[in-house]
This record gives structure tokens, sequence and C-alpha cells, in this order.
């Protein structure tokens, strides 16, 4: 078991050396400036920011960087989220370049993408524990959680994207369902307040995320009292709960802070540009569209919803399906229902620990090379598209489905690039053929710290506690014979 458990360690941590890409670019600027703009400058103006970008060569999109707003500063229309969650990770970075320059510095990029590395791979491990102790098997949750991983746009963010929000919504909504499930027989008042807190944490790091939290809704009667001749009380019910709303309120107060200093509002504000349309809206598309529909490029989501309905913890199921609804209400009423320059319907990521209970529960009861058969071939797909999607499409562009089928044969050859994308292989081994400096420095230092990342999901999901347990006592016996 432990050399199994070690050997698909080092496979994974090779693969991650090869694929993992530290780059800040796109929307992960919006995010990334918080970090800059908070910790150094201690304000809420990114105009420097916004210019170090630029200076860096780094594209951004000038209605995300450059929008003025009433109180004199310029928009940034992301969350805080992401960069609270990463501000341990930036500190260590500023303790070692206190002037915090350059602002697009290998080393602060670094810190904010092994932080995304962390959080995608810790929501992997709380969603397998999730699967685990809901459907009773380990082995169906690992797997489970593996396969999630690699046929979802999940491993597009995690190793390619890094900077974009998708991992810490993943982790945050995972941590909140966890902690939601784990304390369905009897939460107190410290409980509702923890859960408050995960449930404000939804809405910082992904604002779409927030009505997320009205799961705990579900467990509202159980808080109230049932007895053989009493009825249930609203009065004990939120003697019980109320705790949540301030846990709420106060996770989510510092967005309610940047919204206010940006856009001198206390709500969180959007320009008309990006209000929703409920009707007729765009549903079927974003489920069946060639134009990143969630069906049509991650068909693992389907079979997700299979294991959903096949759960016994109908508590469970039910909260899968109003988590669903609401992410299919908010993203087929969105202007840009597609996601803009997207891999995948990357919105529904937030659904990750969902996905791997219902893969979990289809586990659990087929075959294991069924297992093994199907989530290869679905992983091989997802590979596949991230080349047709760097390399085909290269671009915001609806393919149409007899296109995308084509671009994933024309891809295939570009399988090999693939896997030339990692900080690590790039600085170490393949610098000379791609005419890049040779840093053998920053390149041990990545691979330490991605292993760090893999080891601590590890310990999160307790997949080699059992093992280690049974080396250890082996090993004891080994030293006290009887």
């Amino acid at each position: 078991m432990n050399r199994w458990l070690a050997g698909g360690f080092c496979l994974v941590l090779l693969g991650v050396a090869c694929t993992f890409r530290p780059v800040v670019q796109g929307d992960g600027v919006n995010y990334f400036a918080y970090l800059h703009s908070l910790a150094v400058d201690h304000d809420l103006d990114f105009r420097d920011e916004y210019r170090a970008a630029i200076a860096a060569g780094i594209s951004v999109d000038p209605t995300l960087t450059a929008t003025p707003t009433v109180t004199g500063l310029v928009a940034n229309f992301q969350p805080v989220g992401a960069a609270v969650l990463a501000f341990p990770f930036y500190a260590a970075a500023l303790a070692m370049h206190a002037s915090g320059e350059p602002q697009f510095g290998r080393g602060f990029v670094m810190a904010f993408t092994i932080a995304s590395l962390f959080y995608g791979l810790l929501a992997l491990a709380l969603s397998a524990r999730l699967a685990a102790a809901s459907t009773g098997s380990q082995n169906a949750a690992l797997a489970a959680a593996g396969i999630a991983a690699l046929t979802t746009p999940l491993a597009f963010y995690l190793l390619y994207d890094p900077s974009y929000s998708h991992t810490f919504s993943a982790f945050a909504v995972s941590a909140f369902v966890l902690v939601w499930w784990r304390g369905r027989e009897q939460r107190g008042a410290a409980g509702w307040f923890a859960l408050g807190l995960l449930g404000g944490l939804l809405g910082l790091v992904r604002i779409q995320d927030a009505p997320l939290a009205a799961i705990a809704l579900i467990d509202l009667p159980r808080a109230g009292s049932w007895g053989p001749h009493e009825t249930w009380r609203l009065h004990r019910v939120f003697l019980r709960a109320w705790p949540f709303i301030p846990g709420l309120a106060l996770a989510f107060g510092p967005q309610l802070l940047v919204e206010h200093t940006l856009f001198g509002t206390w709500l969180p504000y959007r320009p008309a540009a990006f209000a929703p349309s409920f009707w007729p809206g765009h549903y079927m598309d974003v489920l069946v569209s060639s134009h990143d529909g969630l069906l049509t490029w991650s068909p693992i989501f389907a079979l997700a919803a299979v294991g959903l309905f096949l759960l016994p913890d109908r508590r469970l199921a039910l909260a899968a399906l109003f988590a669903f609804v609401v992410e299919l209400v908010i993203e087929g009423s969105a202007p840009d229902w597609w996601g803009g320059l997207a891999f995948g319907m990357r919105r529904f990521l937030d659904l990750l620990p969902f996905v791997t209970v219902g893969l979990a529960e289809l586990a659990r009861r087929l075959q294991p090379w069924a297992v093994a058969l199907g989530g290869s071939l679905l992983a091989l797909w997802n590979v596949v598209l991230v080349a047709n999607f760097l390399y085909v499409m290269r671009g915001d562009r609806d393919p149409g489905h007899a296109g995308l089928f084509a671009g994933q044969v024309e891809a295939l050859r570009y399988l090999p690039r693939l896997f030339a994308q990692g900080g690590v292989v790039r600085s170490l081994v393949l610098w000379r053929a791609l005419h890049e400096p040779f840093r053998p420095g920053f390149a041990f230092m990545l691979l330490a710290l991605e292993a760090a990342c893999l080891l601590a999901a590890l310990w999160a999901a307790q997949a080699w506690r059992p093992a280690w347990r049974a080396a250890w006592r082996a090993a004891a016996a080994v030293r006290s014979p009887s």
C-alpha cells in the first residue's frame, strides 16, 4: 500500500510539474491586484496595479480595468475573496521582497498561483471526504475525486490558468457543504455561526455562489423541535439557528466595504451591460451548446447527476439539485452565458462536491473496470479538449458541434505541447529548446511547493492515514518483537 501510494504521489507530482503554469492573466489580474493594492499601497486604487500588468505584457480587458467609478477610482468588478484566501502565500513572498515590486514579478505570481493550486487540491480533498462519508466507500470517493479533477474544467483552471477564482470557489463550496452535512444531527450556536462564516465566504470569493448559502435552510426543521404532541415552532428554530446570520454578515462584510469604497454603494454593483435577463434566457444553451455547453464539453456532469439520483441520502441530493438550479438560472440569464473566453462551463465548478458525491455513488455500484474505463475515456476527451481549446480554437468562438469534434481530431497532434507548459519542466528541462533562461532555483522551489500542496491535500483527504498507521504499527512491531 505504501509503495502504491508513493508511486501514485510521484506520478501525480510529475504531471503537475509538467503542466502547472504559474501565470496571472485575464480576469486573474483583477483578483491578483487586490493583494498589492491592500497589502502594499493600503488602498483600493488599482491604477498602478493595472498599469503594472500592462507594463508586464499581460493582456487586460479595458472593461474590467479602465472603467471609472463615481468615487473617482477605477472599477474592479471581481470580488476580494480569492485575494483574502491567498494572502498568507502572498505575505510569504512579501517578506522576501518588502517593496512589493515588481508587482507581477515571479515570486508574487508564484505565491498567488500556488495558493490557487493549494485550494483547488484542498477542494478535491474535502469533496472526497464528503463522498466517502455519504456513500460509505473511501475507494469510490478517491476514484471519484480523481475523475472529477480530470474530466471537468477544474483541470484547466487548476493547472493551465490558475489565477482565476474557480479553484478558490470550489474550495469554499466544498468546505461549506462538508461542514453543513456533517452537522446534520446536532448543531449548536457555535456550529451555526461557523456555518454562517463559510456561507459568507461563498459570496466573498464569487458573488454568484452566495445563494448556495441557502442550503443551510434545509436544516431548519432539524433546528426546531418535533414531539409526539408538539408542532414545529418557528421561534425555536430562530433561537437555535440565529448565529448563522451574523456569521454570514461578518464573512461577507469585507466585500461590502470594497463595494462602498469603489462604487459608493453597500450592495454589489455591476454595470447595466452585466444585468441578467431571466426570460427567455439561455438555459438550454448553457447545457448543450457547442459554445462551452456544460454537458457537451463535460459529459461527466450527466453521470454525476445519475449518481446523485441513486444516492440514498436524499438531503444531500436535494442540496445538489438546489445548487444546480441556482447556477443554471444565474448562468442562463447572464449576457455572457458561455463565460467569455473560457474552457467549458467553468462557472459550474462550484458544484464540485456534488459532482464528486454523485460519481462516488455511481462508482460504488459499478465494477472497478467499468469505472476505470469510463473515467479514462472521459479524461482523454477532456485532455484533448484542452489542446483543442488552446491550439485549434484559439479564442472565444463557437466552433459548432461538428467543428468541436473535428477540432478534437486535429488537437491530437498538439497533445505533447500540453506537457511542456509547466514552470518546472520549462525552467529545468526544456529551457534551451524554448529559448528561455535556465532557472534551477525557481524550478526546484516551485516543485517543492507543488509537492507540499499535494501532501496537504492527501492529508486533508485522509487518503494516506490508514497506510501511515499500518506502517507505523509494522515498524513498532519490528522494533519491539514479542
